[in-house]
């Protein structure tokens, strides 16, 4: 799954203006006609259902959009470029790491049409807090990979929640004046037009964290894939070995009958490991997408090498718990005081002394712990009266 990207985004720039005279059979001085340059192209960024990852931009570096052209003769104004319009999951979080600062229009002389003494000069970039950055190319070049995002400097532009949800990442740079702007009393054949300005552009990170109501989070091979599948139509991979989940999944999950069904969107969440939180396993792939998810689901199970020892299965699983806990509490401290639910799964497999072992235990630690099995769906209907609490 694709789920993060880095990006530079420009806007095209705006059309230089024209010099030029009108010349016709029988007008010797017809006077300066040249018209103004195009407006540049914008970039827009728009949320769409449907879409689940960013797979639309991988490999690619920079989204550019056209520019506007130069004004032409008889005051004609050059063509406006389009704009683009990005489309991207719901979820998508863009953040800034930096944006350039085009220069104010400026105008230019000529000695022929369309022969410019100069270049424009190019413009200065910020980083995310508006500093001039001395070194641009090491923040728009340093690859993504192997990079902790949560310790790059960068500034939240938005968070795209609601479908349709459109917003304006750059603007297009405004095509320059033509000459016929500048004539007058003083000035009756002006040399002289605008250069388009250029268009804004910016480096982005897209980020995609999944939204769901419910989370299922746990440690490999917990069944955590096998639970959403009997609550939902949801089919991911399942097996008998840790790490079958490698990108998350979601599914609906339908709550009462009829005029009164209410729709719960779950999300089955990778495994994490110990350290998680610091990029190990699928480390920080997972974490993120736990943000957006308004309760968790904490799925626990003991232990093969426990299955016939209540005291070493009591144990064990207390320390799934404090793992798991610790991780996101680690990733984020909002992510420690979500509403969460214990569940004890795959009870078909353990004696009932083991079992009424690992629910005392958490009892004894003031901890609600609710034993049910994915495999046989005993426990699920008590399941679903929990998550319909709103």
């Amino acid at each position: 799954m694709l789920d993060i990207v880095k990006l530079l985004i420009k806007a095209g720039a705006g059309g230089d203006g024209r010099v030029s005279f009108r010349r016709e059979k029988f007008v010797p001085k017809g006077g300066p006609d040249g018209g103004h340059g195009g407006d540049g192209g914008s970039v827009f960024i728009r949320a769409k259902t449907g879409l689940t990852t960013l797979g639309e931009y991988m490999g690619k570096k920079e989204i550019v959009a056209r520019a506007g052209q130069m004004g032409g003769k008889r005051q004609r104004t050059g063509a406006q470029a389009e704009s683009i319009t990005m489309e991207v999951p719901i979820g998508t979080t863009v953040w800034l790491l930096a944006q350039n600062q085009p220069q104010p229009a400026r105008k230019y002389q000529v000695i022929k049409a369309g022969e410019p003494y100069e270049a424009a000069e190019p413009s200065q970039w910020l980083d995310a807090n508006g500093e001039l950055l001395e070194d641009v190319n090491e923040v728009l070049f340093q690859p993504l990979k192997n990079t902790n995002v949560r310790d790059i400097p960068k500034r939240e532009l938005v968070r795209l929640t609601e479908d349709g949800q459109t917003i304006e990442l750059v603007h297009g740079g405004k095509g320059g004046r033509g000459n016929e702007s500048f004539k007058g009393p003083a000035l009756t054949t002006p040399f002289i037009a605008e250069y388009g300005v250029e268009g804004e552009a910016k480096c982005v990170i897209l980020e995609l964290k999944l939204l769901a109501d419910v989370g299922l989070v746990g440690l490999p091979n917990a069944g955590k894939s096998t639970l959403l599948s009997v609550l939902t139509k949801a089919r991911p991979k399942i097996a008998e070995y840790p790490f079958t989940t490698l990108e998350p999944h979601l599914g609906v999950l339908r709550l009462g009958q009829q005029d009164e069904v209410r729709e719960l969107v779950l999300a089955d969440i990778p495994g994490l490991i110990e350290g998680a939180s610091q990029g190990k396993g699928l480390g920080l792939e997972f974490l993120r997408h736990v943000e957006n998810c308004r309760t968790l689901l904490m799925v626990l199970y003991v232990p093969d090498t426990f299955l016939t020892d209540p005291d070493g299965a009591a144990a064990a699983v207390w320390e799934q718990y404090q793992t798991v806990s610790r991780e996101l509490a680690e990733y984020s401290p909002e992510l420690a005081e979500k509403r969460r639910f214990l569940i004890l799964n795959k009870t078909d497999l353990y004696q009932k002394t083991v079992l009424d072992s690992v629910v005392s235990l958490f009892k004894h630690k003031g901890e609600t712990l609710m034993p049910l099995s994915g495999a046989t769906q005993q426990g699920l209907d008590e399941l679903k009266v929990v998550l319909s609490q709103p």
